[in-house]
């Protein structure tokens, strides 16, 4: 019998929508702090996004079937922090994979995950550019 699933924050983050803009000669490393109001006595928390699987991909427009840049919590490009900022998601693609991508504009869309469902949670406009410095 698989283990029951375990219930995450999932559904309590809201969606994002973010611009960035990072080089065809560099690591994409964003980072973005899911805070929440503690109503009891006014503090900031963060949310944990513990328990929660992410998976990005980034296309030239949303109906293309072109995927520049996929990214997951599988293979380590999209993380969660380590206890106890697990509230901040941070995104790490590496250089490798940058210098793969036309220097332009794109889309793009992490959905998390977990044993109750799935929802997008950051809609990313992205802008690549050229790098003056060569890998």
């Amino acid at each position: 019998m698989p283990p029951a699933p375990v219930q995450t924050n999932l559904f309590a983050m809201p969606l994002v929508s973010m611009s960035v803009q990072t080089g065809t000669n560099e690591d994409w490393i964003s980072a973005i702090n899911y805070i929440v109001n503690d109503s009891a006595g006014g503090f900031l928390s963060q949310l944990d996004l513990r328990g929660i699987r992410f998976e990005m991909e980034v296309r030239p427009t949303t109906p293309s079937h072109d995927v520049v840049i996929t990214a997951s919590t599988d293979d380590g490009t999209l993380t969660i922090g380590a206890d106890p900022d697990c509230g901040f998601f941070l995104f790490h693609v590496p250089v490798i994979k940058m210098s793969m991508v036309f220097p332009g504009t794109y889309v793009g869309e992490v959905r998390g995950s977990d044993g109750f469902g799935m929802r997008r949670v950051i809609d990313v406009a992205l802008e690549v550019v050229e790098g003056v410095v060569r890998p």
